[in-house]
């Protein structure tokens, strides 16, 4: 087996980064709210799906079990970037990706419950290691200089974490029998029927209204018709290329660039984000990451 799922897998996780900040971005200041955004999300996953499914036509003599696991891996995703968002409008970015990314432990404790897989004391450990970084990411640190805080982000975005983690599953699961191109277009339609359902009176105007300023359409340009896209088509073929723990793993680095991106993008030379920069703060963010990202590593490889 070849190691450019690892690249492949690491290039799509540093995209996502750059596209987590840039939704935060949008979620929290350019729209009006995140019914105006969940749609605008919407019209580039069916774009996208569309034109995809056009260009490779449905695969022949496709399994039908297989065809409907592709479409329950997309609902799962599409559940997971709509809690995302919710949590990325409650929580700064960092934080919320931090905690998202602890997905390999559920992916971890599935495979316990529903495939036979068994864990070492290590792993247990490393699921400890990650459980506690996710906690001190949530609760310690807090702007202003509060030592301790819990709010409602925090059960918001575990279930993304766990929606993540079932979409990683089932997709690897439709994989082994699906082209690459076929799985990305139904990925995306079940994302965006998803969406659908988060429909609100009014909120296609709103979207449009906002997208006036042509600093929230360059935004909105990049992190979904451009960057997401392309990390999504990457993560599908990473999952399609190797294990999808292991995946998973490289999956899980998202933090570490939404830290860095969030914390440059906050300065005073790119005011794009608000997140604090004062040394405790940036401290307990960079522990707790280290503290998920070592530990998921740990977990997959012992």
């Amino acid at each position: 087996m070849t190691s450019s799922y690892i690249w492949v897998a690491l290039l799509s996780a540093g995209i996502f980064g750059m596209v987590t900040v840039l939704d935060k971005r949008l979620a929290s200041y350019d729209l009006p709210g995140l019914p105006a955004f969940y749609m605008g999300v919407m019209i580039s996953l069916f774009s996208y799906a569309t034109i995809s499914l056009f260009l490779t036509g449905i695969p022949e003599d496709a399994p039908l079990g297989r065809l409907i696991v592709a479409g329950v891996s997309g609902l799962c995703w599409g559940g997971a970037l709509g809690m995302m968002f919710w949590g990325y409008k409650l929580e700064e970015a960092s934080r919320a990706s931090a905690i998202i990314h602890t997905f390999p432990v559920f992916v971890a404790v599935l495979a316990v419950l529903f495939l036979g897989e068994t864990l070492v004391a290590g792993q247990y450990i490393a699921i400890t290691v990650v459980v506690a970084g996710a906690f001190t990411i949530s609760v310690f640190g807090s702007r202003g200089g509060k030592v301790f805080r819990l709010n409602r982000a925090l059960p918001i975005l575990i279930g993304a974490s766990m929606f993540t983690a079932l979409g990683l599953l089932t997709g690897k699961y439709a994989l082994e029998e699906l082209p690459v191109w076929f799985v990305f277009s139904l990925r995306n339609y079940g994302m965006a029927l998803m969406f659908a359902f988060l429909w609100r009176p009014g909120a296609f105007g709103q979207l449009f209204g906002a997208l006036r300023s042509w600093r929230t359409l360059l935004l909105l340009f990049l992190a979904e018709f451009s960057l997401a896209p392309l990390a999504v088509m990457l993560n599908v073929t990473a999952i399609s290329l190797g294990p999808v723990s292991l995946v998973s793993t490289m999956t899980a680095t998202r933090p570490l660039f939404v830290f860095i991106y969030g914390t440059l993008l906050s300065t005073k030379a790119f005011p794009l984000l608000d997140e604090p920069l004062d040394p405790r703060t940036l401290a307990v963010k960079l522990v707790a990451i280290v503290m998920i990202v070592g530990g998921i590593a740990a977990l997959t490889l012992l």
